[in-house]
């Protein structure tokens, strides 16, 4: 199979009406799907194989029946569309899921219909294809090329897809059995913030349905201690912008994102140019961006105007319109270009982009400085300080913990908890606070009024 048959996520703009008719003009002409009231939707994810057609085909109209709530719509409070089903951004979450799936059907060539087991047994139900495709992915997990929280993402939207398939009559049978457990919630202290918590997580348990297709605990990974954390210290910084290398605007910049927004190489590697927007035309002082990051996962990320300012010169500069001319003789289009490429008008890789640390390191080297941080500790670096940032401006800690994992893009609170927690243990000097202040002065009064909005509460009111 070659590469460029795998499944992918495609995103176009799709009718997803109701009434569906074929039209034909003419007995020579072939028939068209017409719609008796049209809904067109931009950027509908579309799963696309070109060697498991009709598997594609049923993932798709899975898709379709949860964006339009005819299966498993949101429960109550839950983010919808005005068609009452799911998000588009919970959809192209659901779509990658899907497409992981269908790709590992095909590598394994199995059947996903496959439901029944040889026999009875627990040890015969794991020959079935879901229960392969488990341990599929608990294999990620122990090589750590994903954690459990995004393995179990991926099964959880699988058995979504044989539910549905169940419900359409499309399996006999779920191959999977249900459970029902207590879920312990321990509180471990007192500050309790009613934004983001409720009355039954202080009892003693939740009751919870949940299928044996679960991954479990034993494979979650260790977590992080505050000491394995490593970001910049104010001297460092002021080190690492100090070289040569850094007063050039592409290697600048890519340390900018991600020491002011949170990004890793591989996001960076992959931003798009038609992100960077003129903030001259907008009176804006914060910039919400939706990025794709870690496995496929959409989140947004925040850019202050100056950084905005400072990278819509960079798309407009000399230099990136050479490289965007070559992008354009390769690719015929620039709609999809990133934001950097190299001189050959390619796409530049995660590791190039992470390259710029160990060029500034050796550069400091030779001038007597020691270096010890790398590319990653720069997004370690923005996680503590915004962390520190919003507790010294007293936000609630329900909404920091929030708005942290919203950011990073963390699956779980355990993650972002480390962060919270190292920079409620360091003690900024007072050069440093300043530097904070100055770096997340434009995060303030939106992050403020985010609070309000989760209270539900009017500014303006």
């Amino acid at each position: 199979m070659s590469v460029n048959s795998y499944p992918k996520v495609v995103k176009k703009t799709v009718n997803i009406g109701d009434l569906p008719y074929f039209e034909q003009i003419s007995a020579q002409a072939e028939r068209t799907v017409r719609y008796h009231h049209d809904n067109w939707i931009e950027k509908f994810p579309r799963v696309l194989s070109l060697t498991r057609v009709a598997d594609a085909l049923e993932i798709n109209l899975f898709l379709e029946h949860r964006f339009k709530g005819l299966f498993m719509p949101p429960k109550h409070g839950g983010k919808t569309n005005p068609l009452g089903g799911i998000t588009l951004l919970t959809l192209n979450s659901i779509a990658i899921s899907m497409c992981l799936f269908l790709e590992w059907i095909e590598e394994n060539d199995v059947h996903w219909q496959e439901v029944y087991a040889v026999s009875d047994s627990d040890k015969a139900k794991y020959w079935l294809p879901v229960y392969r495709y488990r341990k599929y992915l608990i294999n990620r997990i122990v090589d750590k090329e994903i954690d459990r929280d995004t393995g179990n993402l991926y099964i959880n939207h699988v058995r979504q897809f044989y539910e549905w398939a169940r419900m359409q009559r499309r399996i006999d049978k779920l191959p999977f059995k249900y459970k029902t457990k207590v879920i312990k919630k321990k509180r471990k202290d007192g500050d309790i913030d009613l934004l983001f918590t409720s009355y039954a997580l202080k009892e003693k348990g939740i009751l919870v349905t949940t299928s044996d297709l679960l991954i479990p605990k034993k494979y979650r990974q260790k977590k992080v201690s505050n000491s394995e954390l490593s970001p910049y210290s104010k001297q460092e910084l002021q080190d690492l912008y100090s070289t040569v290398e850094l007063s050039k605007d592409g290697p600048r910049l890519r340390v900018d994102l991600a020491c002011h927004c949170g990004l890793r190489a591989e996001e960076i590697a992959t931003f798009p140019a038609s992100l960077v927007k003129d903030p001259t035309l907008e009176n804006k002082t914060l910039f919400y961006v939706e990025i794709v990051g870690k496995f496929g996962k959409l989140r947004t990320i925040m850019i202050s105007r100056h950084l905005m300012q400072s990278l819509w010169q960079y798309v407009n500069s000399k230099e990136h319109q050479f490289r965007l001319s070559k992008w354009q003789m390769k690719h015929g289009s620039c709609e999809d270009a990133p934001l950097f490429m190299n001189r050959s008008g390619a796409k530049m890789l995660g590791k190039s982009i992470a390259n710029v640390i160990s060029k500034a390191r050796k550069e400091l080297k030779q001038n007597g400085i020691e270096l010890k941080r790398d590319f990653h500790d720069l997004r370690a670096t923005f996680a503590t300080n915004l962390a520190g940032f919003m507790l010294d401006k007293h936000l609630p800690l329900g909404f920091i913990k929030y708005k942290l994992m919203e950011l990073l893009g963390h699956s779980n609170f355990s993650t972002t908890q480390k962060y919270i927690n190292f920079a409620r243990s360091m003690t900024f000097d007072q050069q440093m606070a300043s530097w904070v202040d100055k770096l997340f002065g434009e995060f303030l009064e939106p992050l403020q009024e985010d609070v309000l909005a989760a209270k539900g509460v009017n500014k303006d009111a």
